[in-house]
């Protein structure tokens, strides 16, 4: 009996040295997957124009646009890659948009606010765009616009409305001497390509006695990448004479933002991505907030391929400051 209980020990200890054996055999690892590092898209500067429009009255021929040179757009390519990280420090993460607003709402305030400059001189008459900024009549538009009148004491007729017509004259109240005839083409001009102007009577020819409708300008104001932004203007582009004399349109657009930096916001094709759009503006979708000032688009005739560049509020303010001392606000308040 002793022998047997012997016997049964032994084998139980082999037993279970077995099963320790087997249940501590090592697993193999899975190999961990590698991850692919991200690779940054790069665009191909494009030759940008200055989208104006200028119309002869005997022959609708536009004026010779304002070419902007390929060290300018490699210039504005390159501040808005290194502003990159800050523009990504700044932006709140996740947070998803508000609501959009109505295309209703978005176009009711820009067609009291948007106009047509109609400028005739003796050899034809200059088309752009402009917006109103205060409820005293100051008018922003781009520098490019206003350089064939500085120092002439020169008003411009003012027309609002689809079709546009004519309700009141403006004078240049404020045009950057950064802006030059050498340099109106590179980075620099660019960077300065705005001016204001103050309406100085009605259409009638009388005095101002009411107050306008206007876009407030927020120069904290930034957008996100792929944002959309609404997009106004009186392009004239496609436009003989007769039609912009009696038949032009504010048109109303969107753009998707790409890049932008401090100074400069690039965005995709939009419907003011022709010339007639400077001075044109982009307007926040989500807020209905002034977002910039349209000032150059590329040189591809195809206008579905077209960029559109704009100026952001901080370098409208920027301009003001340099010019005059005051900011914005303080100008358009004097």
């Amino acid at each position: 009996m002793r022998f047997l209980l012997y016997i049964v020990t032994i084998l139980l200890s082999i037993t279970f040295f077995v099963y320790k054996q087997e249940t501590s055999a090592p697993v193999q690892n899975e190999p961990l997957a590698t991850k692919q590092e991200e690779q940054t898209g790069t665009t191909t500067p494009e030759t940008l124009v200055t989208p104006r429009t200028t119309k002869p009255i005997a022959i609708a021929k536009p004026k010779p646009q304002v070419v902007l040179d390929q060290a300018s757009i490699d210039l504005i390519q390159q501040k808005i890659n290194e502003a990159n990280q800050t523009i990504k420090d700044l932006e709140v993460k996740n947070t998803p948009p508000p609501p959009r607003l109505s295309q209703q709402e978005l176009y009711d305030k820009a067609s009291s606010r948007v106009v047509n400059f109609f400028c005739e001189y003796a050899n034809g008459v200059e088309t752009a765009s402009g917006v109103l900024i205060s409820p005293n009549g100051y008018i922003l538009t781009n520098a490019h616009v206003a350089e064939a009148f500085v120092n002439k004491n020169y008003e411009c007729k003012i027309r609002q409305g689809s079709p546009a017509k004519n309700i009141a004259y403006a004078k240049i109240v404020m045009f950057p001497t950064a802006y030059t005839t050498n340099n109106k083409n590179n980075w620099e001009g660019h960077a300065n390509d705005v001016s204001i102007w103050k309406i100085t009577r009605s259409a009638s020819g009388e005095p101002i006695t009411s107050t306008f409708p206007y876009y407030s300008i927020d120069t904290n104001y930034l957008p996100k990448k792929d944002q959309p932004l609404a997009t106004f203007s009186y392009p004239g582009e496609l436009l003989g004479y007769e039609v912009l004399l009696k038949n032009l349109n504010m048109l109303f657009g969107e753009t998707i933002v790409s890049e932008f930096n401090a100074d400069f916001i690039v965005s995709g094709m939009s419907l003011s991505s022709q010339s007639g759009s400077s001075g044109g503006i982009l307007a926040d979708v989500y807020t209905n907030k002034f977002a910039g000032l349209i000032f150059g688009v590329t040189t591809t005739t195809n206008i579905n391929e077209r960029k559109l560049f704009s100026l952001s509020p901080y370098a409208i303010d920027r301009v003001v400051k340099n010019e005059t001392g005051q900011s914005l606000a303080d100008f358009l308040n004097r």
